[in-house]
């Protein structure tokens, strides 16, 4: 009986790891990298990173990744995202607080190329709030395809 059991508890296992593979799910979206870079900000290490994800049906979602390495937070940061030639889906268009350590902050924007445009634009901004001195502004072109998905700068 102890086999028995070992061989139902063996089948269990397997079906259960086995299961979640035969779901029908969508491909998670690869992110693609356009910006990197760590500099100085007040007493703290600011690294950026940049990027895009294509989420299908016309839509792209940009992200700026931002953390803090020492003890240091930054002073109060703003970012924007300026856009032509697309509408807002899912987000906003503007961040505004303190990276923290240890406390990675992310800023999101899904954006979506409405149907008869091909190509649309977004300019992706970070400056200090009481300066407005300009940490990041990078400038992006998106093309969208007959499949509907959306292609940025590589």
């Amino acid at each position: 009986m102890r086999s028995m059991d070992m061989r139902r508890f063996a089948l269990l296992v397997l079906l259960g790891l086995g299961l979640p593979a035969c779901a029908n799910k969508p491909a998670t979206p690869s992110e693609v990298s356009v910006h990197s870079e760590t500099l100085p900000e007040g007493d703290a290490n600011l690294t950026l990173d940049l990027l895009y994800a294509a989420k299908g049906d016309r839509k792209v979602e940009l992200i700026l990744k931002m953390r803090v390495s020492g003890m240091n937070e930054t002073e109060k940061l703003v970012g924007e995202v300026y856009i032509k030639g697309f509408n807002i889906e899912d987000g906003g268009t503007r961040w505004d607080g303190f990276v923290p350590p240890r406390e990675p902050q992310t800023f999101r924007v899904t954006l979506r190329i409405p149907e008869g445009n091909d190509s649309a634009s977004a300019t992706v901004s970070l400056s200090r709030s009481h300066d407005s001195s300009v940490l990041l502004r990078e400038e992006l072109e998106f093309t969208v395809d007959e499949a509907g998905l959306v292609s940025g700068p590589q």
